[in-house]
């Protein structure tokens, strides 16, 4: 008997254990695969967007380095973004030639594939 006054309703099968429930409760994951495949996947796009800022930063540090080196284009202040394997350059330059130049350079880095040349000629006044 147990505490509550009412019999203990443990059965036993024919080699004297004592039977599990018949039916067990699932698991979350059990219970809804859908969830447990959100969230994996979830992760999955949340590790790919993080390499994807690493691999945009170490291709923008590349870029702004090899215009640095540059002779013709170390003094000017040129933006670099990228966005996978393209790259923008925005800022001034001080004429036609830097502007080539800056493109040329940038195309010129490993992992560059395509390059938005936004630069404007500094203003003469």
């Amino acid at each position: 008997m147990t505490a509550c006054g009412k019999k203990d309703e443990t059965v036993a099968d024919n080699s004297g254990v004592a039977s599990l429930p018949a039916a067990v409760e699932p698991t979350p994951a059990e219970a809804s695969p859908s969830m447990a495949q959100s969230a994996a996947a979830a992760t999955a796009s949340a590790a790919d967007s993080a390499g994807d800022a690493v691999s945009n930063a170490a291709l923008t540090a590349k870029v702004k380095a090899a215009l640095a080196a540059d002779v013709s284009l170390k003094t000017l202040t040129v933006d670099v973004d990228s966005s996978g394997s393209h790259v923008t350059l925005t800022g001034e330059v001080e004429n036609d030639a830097q502007r080539t130049q800056a493109e040329q350079v940038a195309r010129g880095v490993e992992g560059v594939g395509d390059v938005s040349n936004n630069l404007t000629l500094k203003a003469k006044g």
